[in-house]
């Protein structure tokens, strides 16, 4: 029986962004019970480009750190500690990764190789980057705190060390290129999860002999606390993360549906939000100085906008869908529960009340940026596909999907 042949009509619209030629071979498999069809010269061409350019400034980099430690005539360097690997990784395998991640970036924006980071917008890059240097040295910090503690008092020849600091560069390039390259606004809500999440944690963490616990949430930031910069630098972090989250997401939606009241009324709510959630880690609570009592005002402000969303989204947001309303609802009926219990019975105490309201209104934000990530791929790269079945070869047929679902 001779096999059936099928053929697919591809939108003009994804030949020429992804510069696809008549008789072209591609790729087509299936990932997560969904196809994917993907150029067959862009997949091979990015794998072997990655593997070239990472290892070009990693290799230039550990020359040089032979040499500095011939050239200091260094016999011996210890794993970790003020002299050693781990503070030449922090130092120049850090300098090493911005930079290959600047190259690649700029090439990627530049359409000289094929990136995910086309919508991502220079205004917003110097945020990005600052988020990723942060992740990296965080990263490398508890890495090296760990093989500081399994290896007590390790040192190396200079050969053997060149060779290890050679493999901890290598990784940082690989990881700051890869990140350049598959950078995407779904990616960057990851980055918003990790750096709030973990700031907040790394916060707590370092003041757990202070007993933060026992005076409220926003010890944390205050200047009785232990390293309370963490603290109110990942709040301000944070926040210019949402903005440029914010400004990518709506300029995509705003191309599907331009000229939306109720987008534009959206968007500027939620930069407010973001706008506020820095205020608040740039004025922590004091009670002397003349910013007393200008933390509360911003953390009230807060709480009014956060239920302001929830409220208005079945109005603010276009095709909103009935899973996501009713998970906001009952996130807006927990919030009350929670005010209740607080204020008016004395049940929780004032810790548990701000970490509560604090993870409710978090887990909602991000929510909603989810969904409208969703959204703004629905309307801008969904096709409707009608499949026709012919004698001779079946012929599909596809026209552009704005139904947004």
């Amino acid at each position: 029986m001779e096999e059936k042949q099928f053929s697919i009509t591809i939108p003009e619209k994804i030949v020429e962004e992804f510069d696809l030629e008549n008789e072209e071979e591609v790729i087509l498999s299936i990932k997560d019970q969904k196809i994917v069809i993907e150029p067959k010269k862009k997949v091979a061409g990015n794998q072997t480009l990655s593997l070239r350019w990472f290892l070009i400034p990693t290799t230039v980099i550990s020359l040089l750190f032979l040499g500095y430690l011939i050239y200091t005539d260094k016999s011996q360097i210890a794993l970790v500690g003020a002299y050693s690997i781990a503070n030449f990784v922090l130092s120049f395998g850090v300098l090493s990764g911005v930079f290959s991640f600047l190259v690649f970036f700029v090439k990627g924006k530049r359409n000289q190789i094929t990136t995910q980071s086309k919508d991502i917008y220079w205004r917003n890059f110097p945020t990005i980057l600052l988020s990723f240097i942060v992740i990296l040295v965080f990263s490398l910090l508890v890495f090296f705190k760990v093989i500081g503690l399994v290896f007590i008092g390790a040192t190396f020849d200079r050969y053997t060390a060149t060779l290890l600091f050679f493999v901890f560069v290598g990784l940082v390039n690989y990881f700051m290129i890869y990140s350049a390259l598959s950078i995407t606004p779904a990616k960057l809500t990851n980055l918003l999860i990790f750096v709030i999440i973990g700031g907040v944690l790394l916060a707590m963490i370092t003041n757990k002999d202070y007993q933060w616990w026992q005076f409220n949430f926003s010890f944390l930031g205050t200047i009785e606390a232990k390293s309370s910069w963490q603290f109110n630098l990942t709040l301000m972090f944070s926040s210019l993360l949402m903005v440029a989250l914010i400004d990518g997401l709506f300029v995509e939606l705003q191309k599907a549906i331009p000229h939306s009241k109720r987008l534009t009324i959206l968007r500027i709510l939620l930069t407010l939000t973001a706008l506020d959630l820095g205020a608040v880690g740039l004025f922590p609570y004091t009670e002397t100085g003349p910013f007393q009592g200008v933390h509360n005002q911003v953390a009230g402000y807060l709480v009014y906008l956060i239920v302001a969303l929830i409220v208005g989204i079945k109005w603010l947001l276009p095709n909103v869908t009935k899973e996501f309303l009713s998970i906001s609802y009952m996130i807006a009926a927990t919030l009350v529960v929670v005010v209740v219990l607080f204020q008016w019975t004395s049940y929780l105490s004032l810790t548990a009340f701000e970490l509560l309201a604090f993870m409710l209104a978090f887990s909602w934000i991000v929510l909603l940026l989810q969904n409208l990530q969703k959204m703004a791929q629905n309307l801008n790269n969904s096709f409707l596909v009608k499949i026709k079945l012919n004698p001779k070869k079946q012929v599909v047929e596809t026209k552009e999907d704005t139904s947004g679902k």
